[in-house]
């Protein structure tokens, strides 16, 4: 798997502790560190043979990108799944997709909407999680460059990194490949043809769609129980 701007690899001229940032980052975010995990300073700064300090300076960093938590005396931790997280990545999603499409199809240029269709193709094939969550960063991603706002760019970027642990721990895209490959063809379809309202539509349907996925997944996986679910849409309800 190719692994974009967005999820950079660490080079060896980097600060060790932006290496340390950046690795450990890619392992919570492929999920090859689970949710809830402990991280021992100790192990790590073995593993790099070099001082607690850039461990720490790394776990900092980590922290501030909502991946780990730091608790006073008990150490560092991958910072878990919760209903609320979902909900939150989700809900800014739903704000921001549907704007992009329907942006998309007043601006996307006959080039861009070819670089869509090239990208739905790939859906075609059965591709392993990781593979074809980068087809779908992608596909997003190249929605958001049409609307012309770079501002919506940047935002669909950081949700699309925030999405990848979840979508890596909870789809089986294989699955679902052809319901992919066919609700983003419509989609690239509305766009084509400049139906903004149609295209807007669409993407609203799919991120509801992966809403109700994703935590059916999480909750038959034990990330989610339905009284955390309970609770968590109690408070959402109360603040409305």
């Amino acid at each position: 798997m190719t692994i974009d701007a967005a999820d950079p690899a660490p080079t060896a001229n980097a600060p060790v502790s932006e290496r340390i940032y950046l690795t450990l980052r890619q392992e919570i975010m492929r999920c090859e560190i689970a949710p809830g995990a402990t991280l021992d300073a100790t192990s790590i700064a073995r593993r790099y043979e070099v001082s607690k300090t850039p461990v720490r300076d790394a776990m900092q960093k980590l922290a501030a990108d909502g991946l780990v938590t730091i608790q006073p005396r008990s150490g560092y931790h991958v910072a878990p799944i919760t209903f609320q997280a979902v909900h939150d990545i989700l809900d800014m999603r739903a704000a921001i997709g549907p704007h992009a499409a329907r942006q998309a199809a007043r601006y996307a240029t006959p080039a861009e909407v070819a670089l869509l269709r090239r990208i739905v193709r790939e859906y075609d094939a059965p591709l392993d999680i990781g593979t074809m969550q980068q087809v779908a960063r992608r596909f997003h991603i190249a929605i958001a460059r049409c609307s012309r706002n770079r501002r919506i760019v940047a935002l669909s970027e950081s949700l699309f990194d925030e999405l990848e642990r979840l979508l890596r721990f909870a789809i089986d895209f294989t699955v679902k490949t052809g319901e992919h490959s066919d609700e983003h063809t419509a989609l690239v379809d509305a766009i084509e043809a400049g139906d903004g309202e149609r295209a807007a539509a669409i993407e609203t349907a799919h991120i509801r769609s992966s809403r109700d996925f994703l935590i059916e997944r999480l909750m038959t996986l034990g990330y989610l129980s339905e009284n955390e679910i309970r609770i968590g849409s109690a408070s959402r309800s109360a603040g409305e």
